[in-house]
């Protein structure tokens, strides 16, 4: 055959020669296939294929069934086959066939492989090179179920692969811990998603804490155990095993160390409460975001100074809560006094935002604060004041509305950190609480393909780096979009990243998904649901405008409005970030809002009123070139050009001042509810400023 056949067994059963996969036929078919990759390069015989395709009663045709399929199988496999006897891939054997494949062909072989010369490593005393082995082992593992989709993906024959799994994330996490902390995420991450699948596997969950506990996150460790532990109660009426105990034991050393060495700590370790997110994997990049929080938290020595808080803002998508959980994570062990997670839901997909008494309550859960839950609102206000005095604690208060929802959660206590992340500025909690802002932009060019590498390995992206360049710059360095780009390719895995980039270049419809939590799309229409009836009409012409940023005079013209309102319809896009502010007086979008916007202009503003907009945008540059003209070359002859449409803004001339619409404007562009089709329409770039 002019190209190898490779075969893909972890996970969906797929084949393909070059880029082209496969038609493998009916799930009979493919459970053979899949029993043959199994066995291989050994042989299976009749009667395991027999056994394996009807676990219960076979018919009496069931050895005819599995020749036919054979014949099949050779026909997709050499379809220019013209004698079984000359067969380069599925060849008969005693009582049976054999798969001609080898390392090469094939990701299960290719990863037994990798594990024997890990082993092999690490018995000849070369730890570092049996941990790269190790974790280039786990790279090629998509999922530890063998023969996804067919009938028999529940045999044990094919489930014992997935224990294969599980044994080397064991041996890598062991190898790892002692040898390549620097591999230690990538291993948390196999252990992670090895015992969702084995829950009450008590060797992963010692190897967790481990884990967690020398990338300095002991809170989580402490928490990973108590989850197990209440599991192994509640489930199987079991108390936790001697490798669990001694997990738990060295966690407790470690702990005791560093109290040790930190004598003015506060000992508030009996009242300690951890309820924190797990820390999201892979977290890459955000250096200096992370810096600049590290330089704003309370320190011991200053235990008389208020609590600290700190906001993080930024765009839909932005990272902001991956950040903060981050971040308090790395800081946990500094707030004995307990960590606590609430989500405000100020922008959530389907429930309303939390009001002050939930959250308050929340919290007090969360500290296990006894409390009469029939109590009124000001009784429940009193005993979270009282709960949260004496105190240091660390607080996330993530997805906020807007300050006022903040406010009553602040404590008072000194020492305690407050996070609170939002898609809107919060620069009222900066006049009455002395908040620090910090606002989070998109990822760097570098942050953006590092994260594709954690997600997808460094294999496949040193393979097509040109692909993943293109897909990084479509991204605009979005986290939530890169994310979905890095499932996208995920899933696909013999799909070139040359076919995301392209589909990419179709703007949002790419990044869409009927998950409401993860869809691009959704995720911008909170934003713009949030916004008053004016601002969301300028944003959506935004889309329209030949340029990437605006000036306000620009964009009182595009939307035929006067420059106030313009400038508070700016100042609430802004504030929700919608639009940014980069120098004084020109404000820019992120490609990606724009071609939402150019999707909601396309949808709700008629062709009439998008017509007007960008005749008066025309006109707008036209009349200020004029005006520049005459500025620049007063003896120079100028056009003679007719008077402005009304809700243009626009000089004349250095005397002139600005022309103000009518009152007049397009009764055709208005605030409109959200649809439920999409289309998207690029919008042009163009040099045009004023």
């Amino acid at each position: 055959m002019d190209a190898t056949v490779r075969y893909s067994l972890l996970g969906t059963v797929r084949a393909t020669r070059g880029d082209t996969e496969l038609d493998l036929g009916p799930p009979k078919r493919l459970a053979l296939l899949s029993l043959l990759l199994l066995r291989a390069p050994g042989p299976v015989s009749l009667n395991d294929a027999v056994d394996v395709l009807w676990p219960d009663e076979p018919p009496a045709s069931a050895v005819n069934v599995v020749h036919r399929h054979i014949g099949a199988l050779r026909k997709i496999l050499e379809p220019g086959l013209d004698s079984r006897t000359n067969a380069e891939h599925l060849a008969r054997a005693a009582d049976g066939y054999r798969l001609l494949v080898d390392a090469s062909a094939s990701d299960l072989l290719r990863f037994r492989d990798l594990r024997a010369r890990a082993q092999l490593a690490a018995k000849a005393g070369d730890p570092a090179q049996a941990a790269q082995d190790f974790t280039e082992a786990l790279r090629l593992w998509r999922s530890p179920v063998v023969a996804d989709g067919t009938s028999v993906a529940r045999h044990p024959v094919f489930t014992s692969v997935g224990h294969e799994f599980v044994a080397t994330v064991k041996e890598a996490a062991d190898t790892i811990l002692m040898c390549a902390p620097a591999l230690t995420e990538e291993v948390l991450s196999a252990l992670r998603g090895a015992v969702e699948r084995h829950p009450f596997d008590e060797a992963l969950h010692s190897r967790i804490i481990a884990a967690l506990a020398a990338t300095g996150r002991q809170a989580e460790a402490l928490h990973q155990f108590e989850t197990i532990r209440r599991t192994l109660a509640d489930e199987l009426g079991v108390e936790p095993g001697p490798g669990l105990r001694a997990a738990h034991h060295r966690l407790l050393q470690r702990r005791l160390s560093r109290d040790v060495d930190k004598p003015a700590a506060r000992t508030e370790a009996a009242g300690l409460r951890t309820h924190l997110p797990p820390e999201p994997v892979p977290f890459v990049g955000r250096r200096e975001a992370l810096d600049q929080g590290l330089r704003l938290m309370p320190t011991e020595d200053r235990s008389d100074s208020p609590a600290t808080i700190v906001a993080l803002c930024g765009m839909a998508g932005v990272g902001k809560t991956s950040l903060a959980v981050h971040w308090a994570h790395q800081a946990a062990d500094r707030f004995p006094g307990g960590q606590i997670y609430v989500d405000l839901q100020g922008h959530h997909s389907t429930l309303p935002a939390l009001d002050t008494c939930r959250a308050m309550s929340a919290v007090l859960d969360a500290l296990g604060v006894p409390r009469n839950k029939s109590a009124d609102a000001d009784a429940l206000h009193s005993a979270y004041r009282n709960a949260l005095a004496e105190r240091r604690l660390l607080i996330v208060l993530d997805d906020a509305r807007d300050p006022e929802q903040v406010r009553p959660l602040l404590p008072a206590a000194p020492g305690c950190l407050v996070i609170v992340t939002s898609r809107r500025r919060l620069e009222g909690l900066t006049v009455t609480h002395n908040a620090q802002i910090i606002t989070l932009h998109a990822m760097n060019r570098q942050e953006s393909l590092q994260f594709l590498e954690r997600r997808l390995g460094s294999d496949r992206i040193r393979a097509e780096r040109a692909a993943v360049e293109e897909v990084v710059e479509l991204c605009g360095g979005l986290p939530l979009a890169l994310a979905v780009a890095g499932a996208r390719a995920l899933s696909r895995p013999r799909f070139p990243l040359a076919s995301l980039a392209t589909q990419l270049q179709d703007g949002l419809v790419a990044l869409s998904s009927q998950d409401t939590r993860t869809d691009t799309r959704s995720a911008f229409r909170r934003s713009y649901e949030a916004l008053s009836c004016g601002a969301a009409t300028l944003f959506r012409l935004l889309g329209l405008h030949p340029s990437r940023d605006i000036t306000p005079k620009a964009a009182a013209s595009l939307a035929g409005t006067d420059m106030l309102t313009t400038l508070e319809h700016l100042a609430e896009l802004a504030d929700h970030h919608m639009v940014v502010e980069l120098v004084p007086g020109r404000y820019t979008c992120h490609d990606l809002l724009r071609a939402f916007a150019t999707e909601l202009s396309t949808m709700l503003d008629t062709s009439s009123a998008q017509a007007q907009a960008r005749a008066r945008t025309l006109e707008h540059y036209l009349y200020s070139a004029e005006a520049a003209t005459t500025l620049l070359a007063p003896h120079r002859a100028t056009i003679g050009l007719p008077p402005p449409r009304p809700g243009e803004s626009v000089r004349r001339s250095s005397a002139d001042k600005p022309t103000t619409p009518n009152g007049s404007s397009p009764s055709a562009i208005s605030c409109r509810s959200w649809p439920r089709t999409h289309a998207t329409t690029p919008a042009a770039r163009d040099s045009a400023a004023s």
